[in-house]
């Protein structure tokens, strides 16, 4: 690495230069978001230069093209009159691209993370041009893309998935609890330096005392939360009282009624609504056949 909080990052290829460096700007800005750091800007400063910038990340984009002549191999095959149709062209453009990769900071920058970005966004320009050297973490240091894939077999463009991918793979985001729960536990011993209850597995004992200070305790138990607030919990209670009396005020109107509202009261719980509406109809059904008018109303149907 040339310096420090800076990754570097070079690709030697072969190719035509138009357009070339809006391809590689939108393969840098692919990769980072694969990796969850959303781009903020993309800007092409120029032909030769560009820039991407994220929430963690300033990666800038150079590109170097000059003309390279013909190779030593078409030079000896004109002088040697051999190969003329094999070579069409008697120029080309030799082009370098240049990646740095700078973290905003050196306090949250996970070096092999970084490092691991940087091979994807190579490999996925390898894959985009022909391409001759990859210039690794220093610009001294080239390796052909034989080397290079041979190095990093491991990792390539289609082992990276997009975030389609990540959210829709067989409707699975995540791991089950079973496979994550051991890894998590590792992770806390080595953060707290020592294993969680001493090391012990199963339901946790409690002493003399705790238990003791658990049965007189004041306060419910997590179970027994309603989650209600405290002016709620006291309308609340207004009403199931407020239910209880029309039931001992309907047992002056009608006794079975009371009795069979009551049951319902015990077994389904006080609902205030109910009773009100038993209390109507029953009010007004004994209304009607006091003045008459049920008797009424009967000897007009059809019976």
């Amino acid at each position: 690495m040339a310096r420090t909080g800076r990754y570097h990052g070079g690709l030697v290829f072969l190719g035509n230069e138009e357009g070339v460096l809006d391809r590689f700007s939108r393969i840098v800005t692919a990769t980072l978001e694969d990796y969850g750091h959303a781009v903020e800007r993309q800007t092409l400063l120029s032909d030769r230069e560009a820039r991407i910038v994220s929430s963690q990340f300033l990666v800038k984009l150079t590109l170097e093209t000059n003309i390279d002549g013909d190779s030593h191999i078409r030079r000896m095959d004109e002088t040697a009159g051999l190969n003329r149709r094999g070579h069409q062209v008697k120029q080309y453009n030799r082009n370098r691209l240049v990646v740095s990769m700078m973290p905003v900071s050196d306090m949250i920058d996970d070096k092999d993370v970084t490092e691991l970005m940087l091979v994807v966004m190579l490999y996925r320009m390898v894959d985009l041009y022909t391409s001759e050297l990859i210039e690794w973490l220093d610009p001294n240091v080239r390796l052909t893309v034989e080397q290079f894939l041979g190095a990093f077999s491991n990792v390539s463009p289609r082992r990276v998935r997009g975030p389609q991918q990540v959210f829709f793979d067989h409707g699975d985001r995540f791991a089950p609890i079973d496979e994550t729960a051991p890894d998590l536990a590792m992770r806390y011993d080595m953060i707290m330096g020592r294993k969680a209850h001493e090391g012990e597995i199963g339901l946790v004992e409690l002493t003399e005392q705790e238990a003791l200070a658990l049965a007189f305790r004041s306060e419910p138990r997590p179970d027994e939360y309603d989650g209600l607030s405290s002016e709620e919990s006291a309308q609340n209670d207004i009403r199931r009282l407020a239910s209880w009396g029309m039931t001992g005020c309907l047992a002056f109107v009608s006794a079975p009624i009371a009795v069979s509202l009551a049951a319902v009261n015990l077994i389904r719980g006080e609902d205030f609504r109910l009773n009100t509406q038993v209390l109507s109809l029953t009010a007004a059904l004994v209304f009607m056949q006091s003045s008459g008018m049920l008797t009424s109303v009967i000897s007009l149907l059809p019976i």
